[in-house]
């Protein structure tokens, strides 16, 4: 099994990526942007894709968390800002990372798949199986999904979730791998290889326009430990992560 990161479809080299990470922007999360940039330049990453909870949000503070998140940047790290947006009773929740506007909190997320695709965003089908979200799926979704979210730290833990890669397979939607980073706990080797046009290596820095035309593309593979998430999801590595994720788990049942 190669520990190299794998190479996305799309065109330019592969920088790597976080995804669905919120700070002190959202209201159950507590990091400053500043925090956030210095802690996955530090683990290598060129790019984070910010996912802040739209309760609360507004188009002013929409605008102002894009400055910050502009301002937190560094020259070896982008905080791409990005917006969770939940549905009216908080069970299905759709990341949506471009050059979008602030669509509303809460919207009908059928309405707003095609408000953020017509506006030129990727939208993400964050843990699926959380509270049972995927029950909620109408057919028209599909259209308008860019990736769904296979393996959440936070809701998953230390494994994918063999019923969100299921449905993905289903479909023949992108995969996603996501931290879902409120607190240290969901820090874990999980990451997506970008393929940005336009950058030199995977040491460069993309802005954002960069990102956003990488997501739009489908330039992006998830990984695990640096290592393509198929190799990971069949086979006996398959299995020692669910043995893993089930000790996991007991231990916590236990604990608690």
């Amino acid at each position: 099994m190669s520990g190299t990161s794998p190479e996305p479809p799309g065109r330019g080299p592969a920088v790597k990526a976080v995804a669905h990470v919120h700070s002190e922007w959202s209201d159950d999360a507590s990091w400053p942007l500043s925090r956030i940039a210095a802690t996955f330049s530090r683990r290598g990453c060129r790019v984070v894709l910010m996912s802040e909870h739209s309760r609360g949000f507004t188009p002013a503070k929409w605008d102002d968390y894009r400055q910050a998140c502009a301002d937190a940047s560094t020259d070896r790290v982008r905080l791409v800002p990005g917006i969770e947006y939940g549905d009216e009773d908080n069970v299905v929740h759709i990341p949506v990372w471009g050059d979008v506007p602030f669509f509303g909190d809460p919207p009908d997320i059928g309405g707003l798949l095609k408000q953020a695709t017509a506006a030129g965003g990727t939208a993400v089908w964050a843990h699926p199986w959380r509270r049972a979200a995927w029950r909620r799926c109408e057919p028209s979704w599909w259209e308008h999904l860019g990736a769904v979210e296979v393996w959440n730290r936070k809701y998953d833990g230390i494994a994918p979730n063999p019923d969100s890669l299921a449905l993905a397979r289903q479909h023949t939607a992108a995969q996603f791998v996501a931290l879902d980073l409120h607190t240290r706990r969901q820090l874990f080797p999980l990451s997506m290889s970008l393929s940005v046009p336009g950058t030199a290596d995977h040491r460069t820095v993309p802005d954002c326009d960069q990102v956003y035309r990488a997501l739009q593309d489908g330039g992006f593979a998830a990984q695990a430990f640096g290592i393509a998430l198929d190799q990971l999801t069949a086979g006996p590595a398959a299995h020692v992560l669910r043995l893993l994720e089930g000790s996991r788990r007991a231990a916590a049942r236990v604990l608690h």
